[in-house]
């Protein structure tokens, strides 16, 4: 049975009382004139709330446990059978609609972390691209450097100071690679000075890099 329905059958037991539930608050929908279908369930849920409360003595706007209220219904009513029960089943309800409540806040935050995790994949893919482009770009001039893992921290910097980051990228490249001086053999490719030089021919050639 939906919560929907439950509120309705509910509502209706209630209604049915509504001849000595005199001193309670209004019950003012004719549930007899109306379906589920159109039936006002937040109004409902607040009225059958407004008479539950009424018969535990609970006063208006006093917020009240649901162990405390299953005790009062347990202690009051252990020699009234009709109203412990309806009473019973009213708290019930209340935690059904609590369940679907938390079901549906879960399901909104599930959605919200799909669509962050997506939109930060998406954010990823696009600065792999764009490493990639300009990856290409130093390597198609045979720079003594590793062009990728030099952008990736040109950047993580980024993120943090762009300013700081472009000033360091077009004056000292090698600060976010070293330079290459030696083959995967050990074998001196470059001597200390001409590292020095091939880092200031990056930083010009990094200065005047378009898209």
């Amino acid at each position: 049975m939906s919560v929907s329905d439950k509120i309705f059958q509910l509502y209706q037991r209630f209604y049915a009382q509504k001849g000595v539930l005199t001193e309670a608050p209004a019950l003012t929908i004719n549930p007899d004139s109306i379906g589920v279908a159109e039936f006002p369930l937040e109004k409902a849920m607040d009225e059958i709330s407004g008479v539950a409360s009424y018969l535990m003595s609970i006063p208006p706007r006093k917020v009240v446990s649901n162990a405390e209220q299953i005790r009062i219904v347990r202690d009051n009513y252990q020699n009234q059978p009709f109203w412990q029960q309806l009473l019973f089943d009213y708290l019930s309800l209340k935690l059904d609609l609590e369940e679907a409540r938390l079901k549906q806040e879960g399901k909104e935050l599930y959605d919200k972390l799909t669509l962050l995790s997506f939109q930060i994949k998406s954010k990823e893919n696009e600065a792999d691209d764009i490493i990639a482009h300009f990856a290409q770009k130093i390597e198609a001039e045979h720079f003594h450097v590793d062009a990728s893992s030099l952008l990736r921290n040109y950047f993580k910097m980024a993120k943090r100071s762009k300013d700081e980051a472009w000033g360091m990228l077009t004056t000292n490249p090698a600060y976010f690679s070293p330079i290459i001086t030696r083959d995967e053999m050990g074998k001196e490719i470059l001597s200390p000075d001409q590292a020095i030089n091939e880092n200031k021919r990056l930083a010009g050639f990094l200065k005047g890099l378009k898209g």
